[in-house]
């Protein structure tokens, strides 16, 4: 049998683990001519893409980036747990938070109110 040529894809095991995000080693890819790439299975599953889902990509600095929602998704979700209070409910603290500003907008609407009656009483009484 004569040698592979070109960069084949060498089957690799791969175990997906869904407690946190995988990583998989540089891999050489090639582009077509029409400028597709084929992004082997091990870093579709790494992704958490599919066939027929949609990816977000950018070059930063010469690097071409390609990330999946449900990660963006999952960073997001880690950044937020490391930042949570243990005993506290943020959507709670949030609606108070929000009512207190309402209030607060309301309090300096009804001032404004009693000023502009105050001023129109004393132009009135000025006439």
């Amino acid at each position: 049998m004569p040698a592979r040529k070109g960069l084949a894809e060498e089957p690799r095991p791969f175990e997906h683990d869904d407690s946190g995000l995988q990583s998989v080693d540089y891999t050489r890819l090639k582009i077509d001519s029409a400028g597709r790439i084929v992004i082997p299975a091990e870093m579709r599953a790494a992704m958490l893409v599919k066939p027929g889902d949609t990816v977000t990509a950018e070059v930063v600095n010469g690097e071409f980036r390609i990330v999946s929602p449900e990660v963006v998704l999952r960073q997001i979700r880690a950044l937020a747990r490391q930042h949570k209070q243990p005993g506290v409910d943020e959507v709670d603290e949030f609606i108070a938070d929000r009512r207190e500003e309402a209030r607060r907008v309301d309090e300096r609407f009804d001032r404004l109110e009693r000023e502009a009656a105050e001023i129109a009483a004393a132009r009135d009484q000025k006439k």
